[in-house]
């Protein structure tokens, strides 16, 4: 497949989007792991402990996921019914705890656009009709690729609404627990990195999407434990001057 220049250009800004993400820590729900210039795993959190539990198989009516069906009428993108990913799912050696799962979020130049895998407890998703357990999922935010902005974040946000369970409030939701947890120099780090993650979301995001709205409540609470970082940094390093 040869992409035009509108569309190469598109996907090697996803691209360095995806790589970013990949070097990222501290989210609540999802962990990503950077696997290459076009792959990143995700390993998603099953159940939201914080919330009343619920069966480890139901999924919210209302979110924009499905595996996609043998049925000769539904649309499939570019045409194509199956869409590989660059190994079988059977053939993952990362496969995490069983109170996760995980997924291949990849965007290679061959198919022009992001897609999404599910790559280990497939028997999670047995409600649903499933041709080929390497085929991959039908995700309202990448559908929209040709028609709107579409960023990592998009992706992410509707693969963490639809595995976890019940849906998250903000699928992107920092863990700052882990994050105050983490040495100075280490939390200094990560928090400037994620302010950094947040800021360049909030520049391209529609003000008005919950995306929005629940990332901005989310970076003022992260600049804040970045500024109080900072100046522990601060202080800390004052105290060996003076010793």
């Amino acid at each position: 497949m040869t992409l035009r220049d509108g569309e190469k250009q598109k996907l090697d800004h996803f691209l360095i989007d995806l790589s970013l993400l990949g070097s990222l820590q501290g989210f609540r729900y999802f962990q990503p792991w950077l696997r290459g210039r076009e792959e990143i795993l995700l390993t998603v959190v099953n159940d939201d402990l914080s919330s009343l539990p619920r069966s480890p198989g139901s999924l919210s009516s209302d979110t924009s996921f499905h595996l996609p069906t043998c049925s000769s009428e539904q649309s499939t993108p570019r045409g194509s019914a199956l869409l590989p990913p660059a190994s079988p799912c059977d053939r993952e050696i990362a496969i995490p705890e069983t109170h996760c799962t995980l997924f291949l979020l990849a965007a290679y130049a061959k198919y022009g656009r992001p897609y999404v895998w599910v790559r280990s407890n497939h028997q999670r998703f047995t409600g649903m009709e499933l041709c080929d357990k390497d085929s991959p999922l039908m995700l309202s935010s990448y559908t929209e690729w040709d028609t709107k902005d579409i960023g990592v974040w998009h992706i992410v946000w509707d693969v963490v609404s639809s595995c976890v369970s019940p849906p998250p409030r903000n699928p992107l939701a920092v863990d700052f627990a882990y994050l105050k947890s983490l040495p100075l120099p280490e939390r200094s780090l990560s928090s400037g990195a994620l302010v950094n993650f947040f800021h360049n979301l909030l520049l391209r995001e529609p003000r008005g999407t919950a995306l929005f709205s629940y990332v901005w409540e989310e970076l003022a609470d992260l600049t804040r434990l970045h500024a109080h970082t900072l100046q522990e940094l601060k202080e800390q390093n004052l105290i060996k001057n003076l010793i």
